[in-house]
């Protein structure tokens, strides 16, 4: 198995699209979900003065999902009320960069949208910037990582509810995995489930 930090991925199951953010940390493993209204949000339980292990992970709107490692989340989700997906996260990202911690992380992101068959993803790494449209695939999933990922990969993933994709995500081969999130499109609203 490999450590590839923060995961996100987006895809396509039964039609519909879905998000998971998987968290895999070694320095900060004890940490929860916690879902406030429209948003889900890492919390750090252990006492540190760094200000990126705690931040909101998932914002729902009516028309989208983000999924991102940090506090992008909440400035994308506000993009998006005038910008593209592809735009908004072209410029949060480029605006924000990458993570200024002992590791230079990146910043992750991904968007899917209700109704569509694709999604988009974003990289804002020391030496890497990219954000991507993806068609998405029936019963795959388009992730990427802040480590150990080049660009994106695929992977095959179904089943039946956001607590399930949140449990898939925590079975990918990875190191030290925390905790997952999954969000998946309903008829009438996002749902929302995780896994520890």
């Amino acid at each position: 198995m490999r450590y590839v930090g923060r995961t996100l991925g987006i895809g396509l199951n039964m039609g519909k699209p879905f998000a998971f953010y998987l968290l895999c940390s070694r320095s900060f493993p004890n940490r929860k979900a916690a879902r406030k209204g429209n948003a889900a949000y890492i919390i750090n339980q252990t006492e540190t003065d760094n200000p990126y292990v705690s931040y909101p992970v998932v914002r729902l709107t009516r028309e989208y999902a983000v999924v991102t490692n940090g506090l992008h989340t909440d400035f994308i989700a506000q993009a998006l009320e005038w910008e593209r997906p592809r735009k908004a996260l072209v410029h949060v990202l480029d605006a924000l960069d990458y993570e200024r911690d002992s590791y230079n992380t990146p910043r992750i992101a991904g968007i899917i949208q209700r109704g569509e068959r694709r999604g988009w993803l974003g990289f804002a790494g020391r030496e890497e910037f990219w954000v991507r449209e993806i068609e998405l695939e029936e019963g795959k999933a388009f992730l990427t990582a802040t480590y150990n990922v080049d660009g994106f990969q695929e992977v095959e993933m179904s089943f039946s509810t956001a607590r399930e994709l949140a449990e898939r995500a925590m079975r990918l081969p990875f190191e030290n995995r925390v905790l997952a999130i999954g969000v998946v499109e309903r008829k009438e609203e996002w749902e929302l489930g995780t896994a520890e």
